[in-house]
C-alpha cells in the first residue's frame, strides 16, 4: 500500500506540472499578442500626430484621431490677391480723352504703391489728367508703364492756381521706374500763344490767366529713378525736372515741343545729384539740358539736341547768391538748329563755384 502511495503522489504532481506549464504559455502568448497591439496603436498615433503638424492626416477609422487645426486666414496686406499688375481703366477711368479720369489714376497708384513689384498701366487709349501729386514713399520696383495718352487740361483758364508749377508730380518715391510707348502731353498750345508782353498784359486784366506756367513732369525729393522709351511733348514751360533728387537714369527718351515755344527746356536739373543722360532726342526750342545749382556728378552723352538752345548749365548765382556745381560731363552730342553748343550761363556780382 505505501508503494502504490507514491506512485500516486508522482502521477499527480506529473499532472499539476502539464496544467502549470499549458496555462503560462496561454499567458505569455496573449501577452505578447497584447503587446504587439499596443505597439501597433503607438506607432499609428505618433503617425498621425507627425502628419497634424504639416502633412495632410491619414484617416484612420478605426481610431479617433484630434481635430485638425483651422487654416489661417491670409491678411490682405500681406499677402495681396490681386495681380501686380494695376490697369488705369479697373479703377473706372473712360479713357475717351475728355472724361477726367484723375481720380481713376489716384486710386490706381495708392492701390500699387503698396505692392513690391507692381505695375500701374496706362494702356493705349487717351486719358485726361488734371494736375496731381502722386506721392510716396511706395513698395520697391514700381513701375509706372505708360502706352497711351496722357492729355493735361487744354484750357489755360481751367488749372487751378494751387498746382502751376507742374502737372504731374512724382514726390518722395525711391526705386521707380516711368517707361513704356506712349506720351505725356501737356497741350501747351494755348499758353504760348501768349507772348511775354501780352501775357502779363492779359493777366493784369483777366483774373483766370495764372501769373505762371507749369511743367509736364516733375520729380521732387526722389531717389533711384529710371526715366526710359517715353514721349514728353508740348509742354507750357519745362518738360522733365528733377529737384532734390539722387540717382537719375534717363534713357531712350523722346522730348519735343516747336521750336518757336517759350521757355520749354527740355531736362531742367536743380539740387540733383549722380544723373546719366543718354541716347535720348530733345527739340523744344530752349535748352536740350539745364543743370542748375547743387548738381553734380551729371554725365551727359549720345544724345540728338535741337532745335534749341543747345545745353546748359545755368544760370548760376542769381540774386548774388553762391552756386555749385561739379562733375559735369557733356560728350557725343549731335546738334542741329541750335543757338549755342554748351554754355554756362552766370548773372552778374553772383558767386560761382564751378
Amino acid at each position: 500500500m505505501k508503494k502504490n502511495y507514491r506512485h500516486s503522489s508522482f502521477v499527480f504532481l506529473l499532472i499539476l506540472l502539464l496544467i502549470f506549464s499549458t496555462a503560462f504559455s496561454i499567458v505569455s502568448v496573449e501577452a505578447r499578442k497584447h503587446h504587439t497591439r499596443k505597439s501597433e496603436i503607438q506607432h499609428k498615433h505618433r503617425k498621425r500626430q507627425k502628419n497634424g503638424s504639416g502633412n495632410k492626416a491619414t484617416n484612420y477609422s478605426n481610431s479617433p484621431s484630434p481635430a485638425p487645426s483651422p487654416t489661417p486666414t491670409p491678411s490682405h496686406g500681406f499677402y495681396p490677391t490681386q495681380s501686380p499688375i494695376f490697369d488705369i481703366l479697373s479703377f473706372g477711368a473712360k479713357g475717351d480723352g475728355v472724361s477726367d479720369d484723375t481720380k481713376a489714376l489716384e486710386a490706381a497708384w495708392e492701390a500699387a504703391c503698396k505692392v513690391q513689384g507692381a505695375t500701374l498701366k496706362i494702356p493705349e487709349f487717351q486719358f485726361l489728367i488734371n494736375p496731381l501729386t502722386l506721392q510716396g514713399p511706395c513698395m520697391p520696383n514700381f513701375v509706372f508703364q505708360v502706352d497711351g495718352i496722357l492729355l493735361a487740361p487744354p484750357k489755360v483758364g481751367s488749372w487751378p492756381k494751387s498746382s502751376l508749377f507742374q502737372w504731374l508730380n512724382f514726390k518722395w518715391i525711391h526705386n521707380f521706374t516711368i517707361q513704356g510707348t506712349g506720351s505725356l502731353d501737356g497741350q501747351g498750345f494755348n499758353w504760348w500763344k501768349l507772348s511775354q508782353i501780352d501775357y502779363f498784359k492779359v493777366m493784369k486784366q483777366s483774373k483766370s490767366i495764372p501769373d505762371m506756367k507749369p511743367t509736364v513732369l516733375r520729380f521732387y525729393s526722389s531717389f533711384n529713378v529710371t526715366v526710359r522709351d517715353i514721349k514728353i511733348i508740348n509742354s507750357p514751360q519745362c518738360h522733365l525736372k528733377f529737384d532734390n533728387s539722387k540717382g537719375v537714369k534717363i534713357n531712350n527718351v523722346t522730348i519735343s515741343a516747336p521750336e518757336s515755344s517759350p521757355n520749354t527746356d527740355g531736362i531742367h536739373l536743380q539740387n540733383t545729384q549722380d544723373v546719366e543722360i543718354h541716347h535720348s532726342n530733345i527739340g523744344t526750342g530752349d535748352d536740350c539740358v539745364s543743370i542748375q545749382t547743387g548738381c553734380s556728378n551729371i554725365h551727359v552723352h549720345h544724345m540728338n539736341c535741337g532745335p534749341g538752345h543747345g545745353i546748359s548749365l545755368g544760370g548760376l548765382g542769381k540774386d548774388k547768391s553762391v552756386a555749385c556745381v561739379s562733375d559735369i560731363i557733356v560728350d557725343n552730342i549731335i546738334l542741329e538748329s541750335t543757338m549755342y553748343g554748351a554754355r554756362i550761363k552766370t548773372w552778374q556780382v553772383g558767386v560761382q563755384n564751378l
